[in-house]
């Protein structure tokens, strides 16, 4: 019995050896994650093993083994009751009778796990994963192994926390700082991968160019910090009026464009035409007594391609001469691109 004790922690302490060798200061959580299980797997001979990340109410199997298996293919979220009490009392679940515990209504019908390991990972003083182990023999695991899986959560939580904040970074260096909109950087680079995407498939790209009308009457007499709350709240009716593929980005000022995967120039200037038509109707701070009409309004520029441009910078120059003509028209309007005839609407 000794020996049997004996050859099981060796296995535990090789287990760890390993796992600090693999894993480095990788900041993939989902790399670090498929080592553990497979570390956890082989070491306690569990039936289903699972690393669970908490994202909002959505929950993600980072890496599994035998984990769907055990528990079927069922969708996962934070209002399931076995995730639910580890969310609520950072706490874990451990039995060996699951059929004659308090976590019995927790697992699927007709599920024959009769062991179970739910152990919260914690970043930051919050739940932000689950390492879950399951067996189908009663009382398959001891408290050594319970203090093995906790410590192993240990490496897990760090690899998230890495992951966040070069998350964070990576966002800072794409993010427009006043508004959380994209970036000009983020344009440049976006715009050159749309461009290989839609010649290698033939598809279809169209850009919005947008400026606010009269911006500087609106900064002269409101002042600038006034002005950048119009500039943030601009961008959140931007994109409470757009499609999720849609993306924003200042571009500069008070200029944004907007890019509109798959998109044909007919079906882009209905849209620029709801974006423009909820900027007007939008209330803005002051707006009656700085701006000519009253409101705060926009002049859109639509342009596409393939129909407008052959290449990103001719379809900068189209986007930007239709908004040109969109504002010598009177602002407050959308042009499309056309030479000779745009299209324009107030």
């Amino acid at each position: 019995m000794a020996g049997i004790v004996a050859k099981k922690e060796l296995r535990r302490l090789t287990a760890i050896t390993r796992i600090h060798h693999s894993v480095g200061v990788s900041v993939m959580p989902g790399e670090v994650s498929r080592i553990l299980v497979r570390e956890l797997s082989e070491v306690l001979k569990c039936n289903g093993c699972a690393i669970l990340l908490i994202d909002g109410k959505q929950v993600r199997v980072l890496a599994e083994r035998g984990f769907f298996n055990s528990l079927g293919q069922v969708e996962f979220n934070t209002d399931m009751p076995s995730i639910r009490h580890v969310l609520d009392t950072a706490e874990s679940i451990v039995t060996g009778d699951v059929a004659n515990s308090p976590v019995a209504g927790c697992l699927p019908e007709k599920c024959s796990v009769r062991s179970l390991i739910c152990i919260p990972i914690m970043v930051n003083n919050e739940v932000r994963g689950i390492i879950h182990l399951d067996s189908l023999k009663n009382d398959a695991f001891n408290k050594e192994d319970v203090e093995f899986i906790e410590s192993l959560a240990h490496e897990v939580a760090i690899s998230i926390e890495r992951s966040l904040i070069y998350s964070r970074v990576v966002d800072l260096s794409i993010r427009d700082g006043l508004t959380g909109c994209f970036n000009r950087r983020k344009f440049d680079v976006d715009i050159v991968a749309d461009f290989a995407s839609i010649r290698q498939y033939k598809g279809a790209l169209t850009l919005l160019m947008l400026d606010v009308d009269w911006f500087k009457l609106y900064n002269d007499f409101h002042g600038h910090v006034d002005g950048d709350t119009v500039l943030k709240k601009l961008v959140t009716t931007l994109a409470n009026n757009v499609r999720p593929m849609d993306r924003i980005y200042r571009y500069g000022g008070e200029e944004f464009t907007v890019i509109l995967p798959e998109t044909d120039r007919g079906s882009a200037f209905i849209i620029a035409r709801r974006l423009q038509r909820a900027v007007e109707l939008e209330p803005f701070k002051g707006e009656n007594q700085s701006q000519p009409r009253g409101r705060v309004t926009v002049s859109i520029g639509v342009a596409g391609f393939p129909m407008d441009a052959s290449d990103r910078d001719s379809l900068l120059k189209a986007a930007d001469a239709a908004l040109y003509r969109a504002k010598q028209s009177g602002r407050n309007r959308v042009c499309s691109f056309h030479p000779g005839a745009e299209q324009a609407s107030n």
